[in-house]
């Protein structure tokens, strides 16, 4: 997102605590900008929010028995490591740690 770019102009009511505790941060000119920013940040926590939301519930412990387990997942993410690090070995990169 970012400033750049067209703007517009929008009027909000807030309350006077909130007004008053944003100009005790952001100066006078920087009104736009701490406002601008805030809400890039809210967003985003907004929309992972909603995905999060979305997708819970669609793993299904029956459709991967062979991770039921920590010790099963732990033994998963070990042996896609060392997959990397043999691939990276034929490659004649550095092992990975």
């Amino acid at each position: 997102m970012g400033g750049k770019g067209k703007t517009e102009k929008v009027s909000v009511t807030l309350p006077k605590e909130l007004v008053g505790e944003i100009r005790s941060i952001a100066s006078q000119g920087e009104v736009s900008s701490f406002f601008t920013e805030a809400l890039e940040h809210y967003l985003a926590y907004r929309k992972q929010k909603i995905a999060l939301e979305k997708g819970f519930g669609a793993w299904k412990n029956e459709s991967h028995p062979d991770l039921a387990t920590p010790e099963d997942s732990t033994a998963y993410v070990r042996s896609i490591r060392e997959a990397d690090s043999e691939r990276l070995s034929r490659l004649g990169g550095a092992s990975a740690k």
